[in-house]
């Protein structure tokens, strides 16, 4: 989440300040973070949260849009020629479980990207209390990702893709990713693991695809 290096002396001002944001709103929660102590990490002066965003929910929203941007960035790139097939006719049964193996490989690699970290921290709270911020997020990522995986799920287990069934078996899926961001301090204790690297995150990803190949055909 570095600055970019082109950007004029305004913009880095406004990277940096957002940089300090998503660590100390994840850290300390919106109420608990001030205007202060997330100026003094930027290296900035305080009275520039409200130049460049008018104050601190404005600094809170430019966050997750930060948030937002980077997710959209790893994800739509699969889910978008997906849902494209899809809205063809041209997913079949056996096309379909594929492509739900792609896209919970999709989550598994974004959230245990170093820098997802931070954006995990500041989710994990919007998802206790949700506010405007963490509509947008799931608005423009991670409901349009959870409605596609409910829909071929759908298909596959041939299913209303309005039921109740098909949206739990999709969070359920999407839940085998998501717990070794949520959950990492317990999930490396546990395996014995130092890190997540390319090797334990293919392990990881070869699991979750015996799994879910597994609560979708039954093989």
């Amino acid at each position: 989440m570095g600055i970019r290096p082109s950007s004029t002396r305004g913009d880095q001002t406004r990277e940096a300040l957002i940089d300090a944001a998503i660590e100390i709103f994840g850290r300390d929660g919106f109420r608990a973070a001030s205007t202060r102590s997330i100026a003094d990490a930027a290296g900035v002066n305080q009275a520039l949260i409200g130049y460049h965003f008018g104050g601190k929910p404005g600094l809170y929203l430019a966050a997750f849009e930060r948030i937002t941007g980077a997710v959209e960035q790893h994800l739509l790139p699969v889910t978008q020629p997906i849902e494209e097939e899809f809205r063809r006719g041209e997913v079949d049964r056996e096309r379909g479980v594929a492509y739900v193996l792609t896209m919970i490989d999709a989550i598994v690699a974004t959230f245990t990207l170093p820098e997802s970290e931070a954006w995990a921290r500041l989710i994990l709270r919007e998802q206790q209390n949700p506010s405007d911020a963490f509509d947008r997020l799931y608005d423009r990522v991670l409901g349009r990702h959870l409605t596609l995986m409910t829909a071929l799920i759908a298909r596959v287990r041939r299913l209303d893709p309005q039921s109740i069934e098909a949206r739990l078996i999709s969070q359920t899926v999407i839940g085998q990713g998501l717990v070794f961001r949520s959950a990492r301090a317990t999930v490396l204790r546990h395996l014995g693991w130092r890190e997540l690297g390319t090797g334990e995150i293919a392990s990881i990803q070869s699991v979750i695809r015996r799994n879910v190949t597994a609560m979708l055909t039954g093989r």
